[in-house]
């Protein structure tokens, strides 16, 4: 269960007229939890404009000296804040099919429904899918975007990726080329924005999926007693754990030879906890990120209601399922070994009975590992990690003071987790507590290190990531 993600500028029409450096719009994420306003904001034409406007911040030409890129703003960490901000939405949206359509070349600024859209028209897809459908491509590489599945990755078919960077040597905007074969491409997955501005991609391509979906409600331990066997029984699958209850609304998606090609949800049907919760929530009477009374009355209706739903369809439109839901949800997403599972939960419901529950399900889901150097689903020795997301409705919770409380619970969560030796790693996009000690540990940054830019650090990955002896950018 996931919020739309999609991005906000306010007002659209200021996003328009800001080309030229003067009336820099206001910039939210989508769970409305983040929002700034850069002091230098870009929107390039071509490549080329590209390429001249880093030479000019390389040589000092515009301050201040660091920025970051917008893609489809579904982070809601300050990953994406800095001074300067550079909108690539307006380069060129390129797609080239290979032979056969075996292979498809594409501008990373395609947001990905669009580019699934686009593979189907041709009877092609990728193998897997994250939930986030207004993410663009460069943003889903770069946060190593992960599906609800321990048997597929997503990057399985991506052959390379084509980056603009500044050389350490020359200190020369240069653009380069990184493939699977190459051992840079442990770097670019997952390279948090840090390494440059990502501009191109390759896929292979297969034949597209279709699916049929189930959704309903379950006792947890039907799902979480044996998590191989529940993966043995579907393709894609996640339980939304109901607060402070021993049940959970099952979704699961299972492979099947044919289906409606346009196969897709009903519009009018509740896909998902979310929009059955805010269609029901007074707001008068229910606010805050915590679990209240008048919410525990809803869940409750919704355990004895809900009932069962199915959907079949390609890929591109059941995985995500929750593209209609008009929900803003701040987050924090967090991996863990599933031989903890059992312990995990008793520590969740130990912290939460003290400081209470957050005010939606918790996603438990499964997701394949992975190599990459920076990746929180890089785990040696285990095939698969089980995934914790921890969710907050942020349409109820917009004031400062409680965005504050989400922030606060989470730390909390944060330390009761570590103080009980409970090993985990975090979603960089996502609200995390991670600082450099933190980092060392968990992920492989020494040899992430040599490809960073230092001109695409903000605050955010220098308090994580660089020590106070890393040379600046314009001292390679």
């Amino acid at each position: 269960m996931q919020a739309r993600r999609h991005t906000e500028a306010l007002p659209a029409s200021a996003a328009a007229e800001t080309k030229a450096h003067t009336h820099q719009p206001i910039f939210h994420d989508w769970a409305r939890f983040v929002s700034f306003q850069p002091q230098l904001y870009f929107r390039p034409q071509d490549l080329g404009e590209l390429k001249s406007f880093l030479a000019g911040v390389q040589q000092g030409i515009f301050k201040p000296r660091t920025l970051r890129v917008l893609g489809g703003l579904h982070s809601c960490s300050d990953i994406c804040v800095s001074d300067a901000t550079v909108d690539v939405s307006d380069l060129p949206r390129t797609i080239e099919f290979g032979a056969d359509d075996a292979v498809v070349t594409v501008s990373t600024n395609w947001h990905l429904h669009d580019f699934l859209l686009a593979l189907s028209e041709r009877g092609k897809s990728l193998g897997a899918t994250g939930g986030t459908d207004a993410q663009t491509l460069a943003g889903l590489i770069s946060t190593n975007t992960a599906p609800a599945t321990p048997r597929y990755g997503i990057y399985e078919l991506l052959e390379w990726v084509e980056y603009m960077t500044i050389d350490r040597d020359s200190g020369s905007v240069v653009e380069r080329r990184v493939s699977r074969t190459d051992p840079a491409f442990r770097a670019v997955i997952g390279s948090l924005g840090a390494i440059g501005i990502l501009t191109k991609a390759q896929f292979r391509l297969i034949d597209e999926p279709y699916f049929e979906t189930i959704q309903k409600i379950v006792k947890l331990r039907e799902v979480l007693t044996d998590v191989a066997q529940t993966s043995q029984k579907y393709d894609f699958w996640r339980i939304d754990w109901i607060p402070d209850t021993d049940e959970g609304l099952l979704w699961a998606a299972t492979k099947v030879p044919h289906a409606d090609p346009n196969g897709d949800y009903p519009p009018d049907q509740a896909e998902n906890i979310m929009r059955y919760v805010f269609s029901l929530l007074d707001r008068r009477e229910s606010a805050g990120p915590l679990l209240d009374t008048a919410m525990r009355l809803i869940y409750s209706g919704l355990a004895m209601t809900y009932g069962e739903t199915r959907a079949s369809g390609p890929l591109r439109n059941m995985l995500p399922v929750d593209r209609r839901t008009p929900l803003h949800v701040a987050m924090a997403e967090w991996s863990f070994d599933p031989a903890d599972l059992n312990n995990l939960m008793e520590r969740c419901k130990e912290y939460y009975r003290r400081r209470g529950w957050p005010n939606l399900p918790i996603e438990i889901e499964l997701t394949k590992t992975d190599d990459y150097f920076m990746s929180p689903w890089s785990w040696p020795g285990l095939d698969y990690i089980v995934k914790f997301n921890f969710m907050y409705l942020t349409d109820i919770s917009q004031t400062e003071s409680e965005k504050g409380q989400i922030r606060a619970h989470l730390r909390g969560l944060w330390n009761h987790l570590m103080d009980a030796g409970i090993q985990f790693k975090a979603h960089w996009g996502k609200i995390n507590f991670m600082d450099r000690t933190f980092v060392d540990g968990h992920f492989a940054f020494g040899q992430f290190e040599p490809f960073i830019c230092s001109m695409f650090l903000n605050k955010y990955l220098t308090d994580r990531l660089i020590a106070a002896s890393w040379p600046s950018h314009d001292s390679p």
